[in-house]
C-alpha cells in the first residue's frame, strides 16, 4: 500500500470524520440504554406511585366521611342547646 493511501485512511480514521461517528454512535447507545434501562423503571416506578396515592386518596376520603357524619352529630347536639338555653332564658 502506498504511503499516501494510507496516510489518507488514518487521517479519515483520526480526523473529524472519525469524531461524527464516535458522537454518532455514542448518542444511540445512550438512546438505547434510556429506552431499554431507564424509561421501563421510571414507568414502573409511576405505576407503583399511582397504586400508592389511590390507597392514600381512598383513605384521605374515607376519612373525611366520618368526620362529616361525627360533625353532623355535634351539629344536631349544639342544635338542641341551643334550644335548651333559649328555654332557660325565656324562663329567668
Amino acid at each position: 500500500m502506498e504511503t499516501e493511501t494510507l496516510q489518507l485512511i488514518l487521517s479519515a480514521v483520526a480526523g473529524p470524520a472519525s469524531g461524527i461517528v464516535v458522537a454518532l454512535l455514542s448518542m444511540i447507545g445512550f438512546g438505547w440504554f434510556m429506552t431499554k434501562q431507564i424509561f421501563p423503571r421510571q414507568d414502573k416506578f409511576i405505576d407503583e406511585f399511582v397504586k400508592e396515592s389511590r390507597a392514600n386518596r381512598k383513605v384521605f376520603v374515607d376519612a373525611v366521611e366520618i368526620m362529616g357524619r361525627r360533625l353532623d352529630k355535634v351539629e344536631y347536639e349544639l342544635e338542641g342547646i341551643g334550644e335548651d338555653i333559649a328555654t332557660i332564658k325565656s324562663k329567668i
